[in-house]
């Protein structure tokens, strides 16, 4: 009966182990790989979210010139003070030079281009929803419907 000498055992048991340790050395990595890119990404507030996500919903009436907003969730199709159907959602537009925010109704043509209040830049590519403070700090009351 042959019998294995110590160094050839030896030599197949860490053949063994090498496998073993590469294999879980790849089951490692691979699972590292794939953890890293949520552990890194989902700390951080995507800009553009942000710059839409707002707490309160503002309005400008082109008739009576009534400022207003209602909670996010309650949306307004006439103005509750002269009952026309003349809303335009009211927007935010972040200037670039001084982070002054100019408040303006949404509208198309050239009365809806948006100027800073302070500098008169031109504000372009700034748009942001506005928040409950910024509304009321633009003269807005809270209409409950």
């Amino acid at each position: 009966m042959p019998t294995l000498k110590p160094t050839a055992l030896a030599a197949a048991w860490d053949g063994r182990t090498l496998v073993m340790r590469r294999r879980w050395f790849c089951i490692i990595q691979t699972l590292l790989l794939g953890i890293m890119p949520l552990l890194l990404t989902g700390c951080f507030k995507d800009r553009g979210a942000e710059a839409i996500e707002t707490d309160a919903n503002g309005y400008f009436c082109q008739k009576c010139r009534g400022k207003m907003f209602t909670e996010r969730k309650v949306f307004l199709e006439k103005c509750p003070k002269c009952k026309e159907d003349a809303l335009a959602e009211v927007v935010g537009y972040r200037c670039a030079q001084d982070q002054h925010l100019t408040l303006r109704p949404k509208v198309s043509g050239p009365e809806g281009a948006a100027v800073c209040e302070q500098c008169s830049a031109q504000l372009k590519h700034a748009l942001v929803q506005p928040h409950k403070k910024d509304l009321e700090t633009w003269g807005a009351s809270k209409v409950t419907p």
